[in-house]
């Protein structure tokens, strides 16, 4: 049975040969990279896999019988072929380009009808918020009409109001967007640190910034909704619209010693007493 004879330039990993190698300059958008393929003895592969891991790279590895073949993908910053594989293997901090990938969500809650912006207005009319919201609902639990217990009859949404909630109608749904940030990086840049225990509340212009989001992203962001009957933002008193962290989590894959981080945000009205905003 043949066997494999070990190069020269490879005597500090005997077992295996390298068979080919390629360099991608962009890398799929992650920075350059070297694609190494490598053939040896099942046990020299698996051995060498620590070596691999510990520097992060990504390898698989494929066992047939005896043999097994390996494929490596490293980055670096040379080009060259007659480099020196160290020169291609050993992610430099700060230099390494992360692969991030961005998804969308919209999620949907139910909100009061006394948070519709035209019936916080009228409740607000009257001076006492709290009086019109208990008066109304305290009518549907009695049974009684509206025009029996109260003064409220004579506003338009308080009578709207009062009809939709007889119907079991208390409530509307609204849709919240949501943008995850998925990253993968090697391990050798450390991982993630413990994220803040109140996050900060992003204005569509500073959440751009602070992330440094590609046009392809941002362009698809939403727009603060505007009240068309006042023109001003439809948010609640004492609220700002923003993105504000909702998750986040981080892996680690021992095996390759990669990274996989995923912050979300949720673009939504906060509370600017409770929220720091950025």
């Amino acid at each position: 049975m043949a066997t494999i004879q070990q190069s020269t330039e490879l005597s500090a990993f005997p077992g295996y040969i390298e068979v080919s190698r390629r360099f991608d300059q962009t890398g799929s958008g992650t920075g350059p990279v070297w694609t190494i393929e490598y053939r040896g003895t099942k046990d020299a592969i698996r051995i060498a896999t620590f070596g691999w891991s510990s520097i992060g790279a990504k390898y698989s590895t494929i066992e047939e019988g005896p043999y097994a073949s390996a494929t490596v993908i490293f980055s670096g910053p040379t080009a060259d072929p007659g480099d020196p594989i160290d020169a291609a293997t050993v992610p430099v901090a700060g230099q390494e380009t992360p692969d991030i990938r961005y998804e969308f969500r919209t999620d949907y809650l139910d909100v009061s009808l006394f948070a519709l912006p035209a019936v916080a207005d009228e409740a607000q009319s009257i001076g006492d918020p709290a009086f019109y919201k208990k008066t109304i609902e305290d009518a549907v639990a009695s049974g009684q009409q509206l025009t029996d217990v109260s003064p409220l009859a004579n506003l338009p949404l308080a009578r709207k109001v009062f009809q939709k909630l007889c119907r079991g109608e208390d409530s509307f749904p609204v849709g919240r967007v949501s943008l995850s940030r998925v990253a993968m990086f090697s391990g050798s840049l450390g991982l993630p640190q413990v994220p803040q225990s109140i996050p900060p509340v992003y204005t569509p212009a500073s959440f751009i910034v602070a992330w440094n989001l590609p046009f392809s992203v941002y362009s698809m962001l939403p727009s603060v909704p505007i009240d068309p009957r006042t023109g001003r933002p439809a948010a609640p008193a004492g609220t700002v619209w923003g993105w504000k962290q909702t998750n986040y989590s981080s892996s680690l894959i021992v095996k390759t010693n990669m990274v996989e981080q995923n912050i979300s945000w949720t673009f939504a009205p906060y509370d600017t007493d409770i929220y720091p905003i950025i």
